[in-house]
This record gives structure tokens, C-alpha cells and sequence, in this order.
């Protein structure tokens, strides 16, 4: 079995774990909205851009899948064009089935699945919900169902991402950890709604001693998965509260009565001015020269 790794397209898990196993399953387990098909369609980029032939078989509508992925770059949409991208709906490949939680894929899907890959000689895939393949009726086989479907997987050499909900029932947990047993790399994804922030755990890693802490990340339209923190938004204003001007305490100006003018003091103006004057007598209305 070959421990060479494929690069994930996940730049932050590339640098420090290298990639995951090429030719073997992985799995990516988060709740709505943390990302998980942006994840795998970064994984099936990856995989175009190294000459990689690729499929994705989603619960969503194909179209709205093949508008989704061509958004990471015109290359990406010649791929699709061409057959190299391979894109898949549940409703399409089991008919009348297209809600994820009614999936329970019949016992030829898998036949029917393997064809399609040799046919196509398609070297990833993205099952975006693996819960169809995994499920089982009977509780006391989930173990040995996991374990065959992965190993079946495995012997196809595809480098696969498998993707589940977050569990949130008993059922659930037993079942992601039938998984977790027998894939060699497992992630955790979460969200915090309230502050849209992403974080990435690596829970498992076949032959690493240490695992790194959770790393937080943004999901970016075109790129994908990057490491990074929501910028949280501006706290509003807060309004200041409007008080009542205080009372004036300027003084009222004081009334004012309209008194006599002497018609000297208007003339003259003062007693510079009536040194000057020459010495002359003014009465209203006629002069008197001495």
C-alpha cells in the first residue's frame, strides 16, 4: 500500500500535514454551513489542476454544483465541459430519492458507481453526503457495512473524500465512529453562527504522533477553504441622549427710554473739538458773530 500523499488543495492542511493518502478514503464531518462541499470541491479543483480526472456525486442539483465549481476559474468550467469533471446528482443516479435524508442507495449502486469510475478513469471523488453508501437497517452490521464500503473504495485506487453531518443522535455517533476507525485521516469542522466563524480540527492522522490545534478559516467564493477569522462587524453608535439646554444666565438686556439730546454735544463732540472751534455762539436755528 503506497504512503504517498495528495495534496488536498486546502493550503493551511497541505503545509503541515502534506496532503492526504493518495488511493484512500478520508472523512470530513461538520454541521450545515461549516463548509464542507466548498471543502470538497477545493479537493476536486486540486485534483483538475494536477491533470486529475474527477467526480462528484451530491445531494444538491448538478447544475447549481457545475455553476458552484466554475466559479473557481475558467479552467475548472472547461473541465466540466469537457467530461473531466464528472458531476452527479443522488436524484439522477437513484431516481426520485434527491432528499438526503431519504437516501438508501439500492445494492447495485456501488456497481453502478465503480462502472461509471473505471469507465471515466476518474482518480477523485467527492461523496457529498457519504450517508447513502453507509447506512444500514440493521445497527449490529453498521461496523462491518463501514468497514466494507471503505475497503471497496480503497481497492477502486481513488483518493476519496467522504463528507457527514455533524452527529447529533446516538445512531449517528456510532456511526461516524465506525468511520473514524477505518479511514486513515478524519476532520471536524464547526461553525459559531452567531460570530460566522469557521474552525478546522484534524481529529485523526494515521501515523502522526501530534495533531495540530483547531485552525479557524474562511470559506471564499472561488478559492475556497482559507485560514483566517471573520472580521466581526462595527459595534452601532450608541445615540447620546438628548438633555435640555440649561437656563440662559445672561442678563436680559435693559429697556431703554429714548432721552433729550443736546444739539452742542452733537456738534461739538468734546472739548478738544471745542477748543478749536472759533468763538462763535450756536443757536438752533441762527448764528451770531461777535
Amino acid at each position: 500500500m503506497s504512503t504517498q500523499r495528495a495534496p488536498t488543495g486546502i493550503g493551511f492542511f497541505d503545509d503541515r500535514y502534506g496532503g492526504v493518502y493518495a488511493g484512500r478514503s478520508w472523512l470530513v464531518c461538520g454541521p450545515s454551513g461549516a463548509g464542507k462541499s466548498a471543502v470538497g470541491l477545493q479537493f476536486l479543483v486540486q485534483g483538475v489542476k494536477q491533470g486529475e480526472r474527477c467526480l462528484l456525486l451530491s445531494a444538491q442539483p448538478a447544475a447549481d454544483v457545475a455553476i458552484w465549481a466554475a466559479s473557481f476559474g475558467p479552467e475548472i468550467e472547461r473541465s466540466i465541459e469537457s467530461g473531466e469533471f464528472v458531476v452527479l446528482e443522488y436524484n439522477d443516479y437513484v431516481p426520485g430519492r434527491d432528499k438526503e435524508t431519504d437516501l438508501t442507495l439500492p445494492p447495485e449502486g456501488f456497481l453502478q458507481l465503480q462502472e461509471i469510475i473505471d469507465t471515466n478513469a476518474i482518480k477523485r471523488v467527492v461523496l457529498d453526503t457519504a450517508l447513502p453508501w453507509v447506512m444500514t437497517r440493521t445497527a449490529d452490521m453498521m461496523a462491518e457495512h463501514v468497514f466494507s464500503f471503505v475497503r471497496a473504495f480503497d481497492r477502486l485506487r481513488c483518493t476519496t473524500m467522504l463528507t457527514m453531518p455533524r452527529p447529533v443522535s446516538p445512531v449517528a455517533t456510532r456511526l461516524k465512529n465506525a468511520l473514524d476507525e477505518v479511514v486513515p485521516v478524519s476532520v471536524m469542522l464547526s461553525i459559531d453562527s452567531a460570530l460566522s466563524q469557521r474552525s478546522w480540527l484534524t481529529t485523526k492522522f494515521l501515523g502522526e504522533a501530534r495533531l495540530d490545534p483547531a485552525t479557524p478559516y474562511l470559506v471564499i467564493p472561488g478559492h475556497g477553504a482559507v485560514a483566517g477569522r471573520e472580521t466581526p462587524p462595527a459595534p452601532e453608535p450608541v445615540p447620546l441622549p438628548v438633555q435640555d439646554a440649561p437656563p440662559s444666565t445672561t442678563p436680559a438686556p435693559r429697556e431703554v427710554h429714548p432721552g433729550k439730546v443736546r444739539f452742542s454735544s452733537v456738534v461739538l463732540g468734546n472739548e478738544n473739538n471745542a477748543a478749536r472751534a472759533p468763538n462763535r455762539s450756536f443757536r438752533f436755528g441762527m448764528t451770531i458773530t461777535k
